[in-house]
Formats: structure tokens, C-alpha cells, sequence
């Protein structure tokens, strides 16, 4: 071959490698820019980067993210409905997943309420990132549990958490402190349960403890209190 022959075949060669080394990097993403969203990847209804939710034998789900501070962010997994009076589904608790940055981080598993019917607020307050899981219980009662965001992990004193004799109660930010609120109906049992007398009654978060702060009687025209209550609460019966 001649001296200009191979140097031709040389190039050659040169141009197809540039050519194929081109394909593979095209064939690439390129990186994200530093701080842009990790793009999120549905591995399932019961399933997360995290492994299998504590409910997957439950059949839930989860529900939308609920930001809170810190690129920390929390979901509410519900439980399938139960369709008979002895579905595994009736042992359910409320499930919530906490992540950072979109990337699992730990599960949190309740110990009231229904899991299938639970509601999740959240308020992203930077003191004291803070939630409310309420949900119904038994077969007319309501619970409510508070759940706070501290050193990277979710913490749920059994002192802040509280059970209602009238269906699911109501959490808002009553007193506008930052700190989610508790609002729901109590009985007197006087006589008893389908006779007694219902009333609103508040519950506020001191230190690591739902207070009560006072009661309303309840009347056909009363909706849910939009303040803390301070009006003095009847004494229940004792069964």
C-alpha cells in the first residue's frame, strides 16, 4: 500500500470512530443542572425506592406529596377499602412515607384511625414543620395524631393524640400559631351514647401533648369552629 493509500485508510478509520463515539454520547442524557427536580418514577401502587410500604398487604396507595422544609416531603398511603365485615383491610392504620429531595427516607405507621379513610394536613412551619392525621374509628368515633418533622425523621408522641366519640375530626390552624389544631365532637353519655349530648371540643398542641382547650355545645345549625374553644366542657358519664 501505497504511502498516501494509508494515510487516506487513516483518516478514514479516524472518521468512523468519531462518527460511532458521537452515537453513544447522543444516545446519552445530559446531566441535570445542579439543583434542578429529580424526576420521579412510578414503581408501583405499594412500592417505593423505600421498598414495600408497611400497607402493601392492604392493598393502598399513595396519595400527592405535601411539602414540609429542608426538601423534606411527606405522602399519605391509604388502604383499600374493605368490601366485608372480616377484610384484612379493617386492621389498617394510616401510612406515611417521608422523603428528601424525593428519595425515601422512612415510614411511619399509626396506631388509630382507619387507614382507608385517613386525611393528611400539613403545615411547613420553619420552627416546627408539623402534621394532623385524622381518620374514623370504630363504628362512629374519630381520632386525630399528631406527626412532627424533628432531626430528619418523623416522631409521634402517644400524649399527642386524641380519640372523638362522633366521626372524624377537623384539623386547622386554629390560633394561627404555626401549629395545627384539633376540632371535633365529643358525648356526654348521658344517659348514654344515642341520648347524651354532643359537643365541639378543641385540642391544641403543648409541648408534646394535645391539650383540650374548651368545648360548644353542638347545635343543627353549628358547623366546625374556625378558633380554639374556651367555653367549659360537660362531664362524661362514666359506664
Amino acid at each position: 500500500m501505497s504511502t498516501a493509500s494509508a494515510a487516506l485508510a487513516g483518516k478514514a478509520a479516524v472518521l468512523a470512530l468519531l462518527v460511532l463515539l458521537g452515537g453513544c454520547s447522543a444516545s446519552r442524557p445530559a446531566p441535570a443542572p445542579a439543583g434542578s427536580p429529580r424526576a420521579t418514577v412510578d414503581l408501583g401502587p405499594a412500592a417505593t425506592r423505600g421498598g414495600t410500604a408497611p400497607c402493601a398487604s392492604y392493598g393502598c396507595t399513595a396519595g400527592k406529596f405535601q411539602q414540609l422544609t429542608g426538601g423534606f416531603a411527606v405522602r399519605l398511603w391509604l388502604s383499600k377499602q374493605p368490601s366485608t365485615t372480616d377484610s384484612p383491610e379493617l386492621r389498617s392504620t394510616p401510612v406515611i412515607e417521608l422523603l428528601k429531595d424525593g428519595r425515601h427516607i422512612s415510614w411511619w405507621t399509626g396506631r388509630l384511625g382507619f387507614g382507608w379513610t385517613a386525611q393528611l394536613s400539613c403545615l411547613p412551619t420553619p420552627a416546627q414543620p408539623n402534621c394532623i392525621v385524622v381518620a374514623e374509628l370504630g363504628a362512629h368515633a374519630g381520632s386525630a395524631e399528631v406527626v412532627l418533622l424533628q432531626g430528619g425523621g418523623l416522631v409521634s408522641p402517644a400524649t399527642a393524640s386524641v380519640q372523638f366519640d362522633s366521626g372524624k375530626p377537623v384539623a386547622a390552624d386554629l390560633d394561627h400559631d404555626g401549629r395545627l389544631d384539633v376540632v371535633g365532637i365529643e358525648n356526654d353519655y348521658r344517659p348514654n351514647f344515642a341520648t347524651g349530648h354532643n359537643f365541639w371540643a378543641s385540642y391544641r398542641l403543648v409541648g408534646q401533648a394535645l391539650q383540650r382547650t374548651g368545648c360548644l355545645p353542638v347545635t343543627a345549625s353549628s358547623g366546625a369552629p374556625t378558633r380554639l374553644l374556651t367555653g367549659s366542657c360537660p362531664v362524661v358519664a362514666q359506664g
